[in-house]
This record gives C-alpha cells, structure tokens and sequence, in this order.
C-alpha cells in the first residue's frame, strides 16, 4: 500500500506537469486533436503506473 501511495505522489506530480504543458495553456505546441490523446494518457498514467509499481513490489517482497 505504501509503495502504490509514493508512486501515486510521483506519477500524479509528473503526469500533472507533462500535461499541464502539453495539453494546457501551451496546448500550441500540438495539434489540437493531439492534446486530448496527451490529457488521456497522462490520467491513465496516473491510473495504471502506480497499480504496476505496486504490483511488482508486492511480487519481489511478497511470500
């Protein structure tokens, strides 16, 4: 569980500020359907990252 909370903490601050550039007000930089792909990736990021990392902490220090 407290693997999966840190990991939630460090996805979730760089998922925010990858997208806060990419998808936010400098949403120039991509094409405009672009920017909705990076706003969906960067929440399934901050979804399925932290669920991975945990689930392989739980293998390696699990019985």
């Amino acid at each position: 569980m407290a693997t999966y909370l840190v990991s939630l903490a460090l996805v979730a601050v760089a998922a925010f500020f990858v997208v806060i550039v990419l998808a936010g007000p400098h949403s120039d930089l991509l094409p405009g359907w672009l920017s909705a792909v990076v706003l969906a990736l960067g929440w399934l990021a901050v979804f399925v990252l932290p669920a991975l990392l945990a689930r392989l902490a739980w293998r390696r220090l699990g019985p």
